[in-house]
C-alpha cells in the first residue's frame, strides 16, 4: 500500500496536495480503512472545487475495491473531476478510438512548435491513463505529439467491458489507424512495457519502443507476489492442469491486505475471469517467450534496481532475445538517483529525462533540456 499512495505524487505534485496525503497517512490501516480515508478526502476536495486533486483522490478510494463491490462505482468521480478539471486547458484534447463495439478513451497533447514525431502512451495492469498526464505533457515541449489512451482492461475501457488481451497489437493499430499515422513511437509504463513490446512485434509503424520497465511475462509478475516455496508448488499444479490443487494454493496465499491478494482480484476484474486458475490462464498468455525475434525497432528497456513488482534479471532475459532489434539500450535506475522503485516512482523526472535523450538521438534537433521539467496542472 506504501507503494500505492505514493502514486499520486508521481510528477508535479501541489504542495497542498502533498500536505494533506502527509495528514491521513497514519489512518490508513487495511484496504477498508484505505477506501475510507481516501473517499473522504476525495469529497473535501470535490466540495472545495479542486477537481483534480479529487480525481486523484477518488482513484486512490476505488483502487482496492473488488469489482463485486456495490461502492464500486467511483470511476465515474474520477472521470467527472477529471473533466472539470481539465476543462479549458489548452493543448489537451480529449479522444475516443472505436475498438471492439465500445471506444478506447484516452486525451491528445498537441506538440509545442515544430512536430518532430508522435508518442503513443498506455499503462498497465491498474493505471488510468490520466494519471501520466504530468509525466508526459513536457514531451510536447520537445515537438513530440502525445497520444495516450486506457487499451483493454483499463481505465475507461474497463468499465465498457472490454476486457485485457494479451495481443496489444490489436489495440496499437486501432490507434495508429484511427488518426491516420505512418511511423510512431511507444511507450508503455508498468506492465504496458510487455505491452509495448508485443505491440511493435506485430505492427511495423511502431519505430521506437520504450519499455518503462520491462515485463517479460504476466505470470512470472503474479508469482512474484508469493512466498517462493508457494510459487514453485503453484507453478507446477498449474502446468499440470491441476485446476483444484492450484486454487487451493491460491487461497493459501491471498493473506488479507497483501500484494498477492490484490494481484489476483485485480486480475480476475481485468481479465473478465471468474476464478483464480482461470485468471493465471489469461495472465499466462502475456508472454515475450518466442516473439522477441520479431522485433526489427530500436528499443529501450528499463527497470529500477528494487522495483518490488517486477525483477531487474527480465530486463537481461528480453535483452537476450532481442536479436533481430536494430538497437538495443538498458537503462537500470538506482537509489542514488531516487529513481529505483516501479515505473521510477520518486523521481519520475529522471526516467523522462533518460528517454528523450534515447528519443534525441533519433530526432536531430530536439531539445532535451526541457524533458526535465516537472508540470503540473493540480491546484
Amino acid at each position: 500500500m506504501n507503494y500505492t499512495f505514493n502514486r499520486p505524487l508521481l510528477d508535479g505534485m501541489s504542495p497542498a496536495r502533498l500536505k494533506e496525503l502527509s495528514a491521513i497517512a497514519p489512518r490508513i490501516k487495511d484496504y477498508e480503512s484505505w477506501y475510507m480515508v481516501w473517499l473522504e478526502v476525495a469529497k473535501k476536495a470535490e466540495a472545495e472545487k479542486r477537481y483534480l486533486d479529487a480525481a486523484s483522490y477518488y482513484h486512490g478510494a476505488e483502487f482496492y475495491l473488488p469489482a463485486g463491490d456495490v461502492r464500486n462505482g467511483l470511476y465515474d468521480d474520477f472521470a467527472r473531476n477529471w473533466a472539470l478539471g481539465m476543462k479549458g486547458v489548452a493543448g489537451y484534447e480529449r479522444i475516443a478510438i472505436p475498438y471492439s463495439g465500445g471506444h478506447l478513451p484516452g486525451f491528445r497533447l498537441q506538440a509545442r512548435g515544430k512536430e518532430r514525431s508522435t508518442l503513443i502512451f498506455t499503462g498497465g495492469y491498474d493505471s488510468f491513463v490520466e494519471e501520466f498526464y504530468n509525466f508526459l505533457l513536457p514531451l510536447t515541449e520537445l515537438g513530440t505529439t502525445v497520444i495516450a489512451f486506457d487499451g483493454p482492461g483499463q481505465g475507461g475501457a474497463l468499465r465498457q467491458g472490454i476486457y485485457l488481451d494479451h495481443a496489444w497489437e490489436k489495440p496499437a493499430k486501432a490507434a495508429i489507424d484511427y488518426f491516420g499515422l505512418d511511423a510512431v513511437d511507444w511507450l508503455g509504463a508498468s506492465c504496458g512495457g510487455y505491452m509495448s513490446i508485443r505491440a511493435a512485434a506485430f505492427e511495423s509503424r511502431i519505430k521506437h519502443i520504450i519499455s518503462m520497465p520491462t515485463s517479460y511475462s504476466g505470470l512470472d509478475m503474479t508469482l512474484k507476489q508469493m512466498r517462493p516455496g508457494k510459487a514453485q508448488q503453484l507453478i507446477s499444479l498449474f502446468k499440470a492442469g491441476d485446476r483444484k490443487g492450484t486454487e487451493a494454493v491460491v487461497a493459501e496465499e491471498r493473506l488479507p491486505s497483501s500484494v498477492f491478494e490484490w494481484c489476483v482480484v485485480q486480475g480476475m476484474h481485468i481479465t473478465g475471469t471468474k476464478t483464480p486458475y482461470d485468471f493465471l490462464t489469461e495472465i499466462a498468455k502475456h508472454s515475450l517467450n518466442g516473439i522477441l525475434h520479431n522485433v526489427k525497432q530500436d528499443i529501450l528497456l528499463t527497470e529500477g534496481e528494487q522495483d518490488h513488482l517486477f525483477d531487474v534479471g527480465w530486463v537481461h532475459r528480453t535483452m537476450r532475445e532481442l536479436v533481430c532489434a536494430r538497437s538495443v539500450t538498458t537503462r537500470i535506475f538506482t537509489a542514488r538517483e531516487g529513481a529505483e522503485q516501479h515505473c521510477q516512482l520518486g523521481n519520475s523526472a529522471v526516467a523522462r529525462h533518460a528517454i528523450v535523450h534515447w528519443l534525441a538521438s533519433f530526432y536531430p534537433g530536439m531539445p532535451v533540456g526541457e524533458s526535465t521539467k516537472a508540470t503540473s496542472v493540480a491546484a
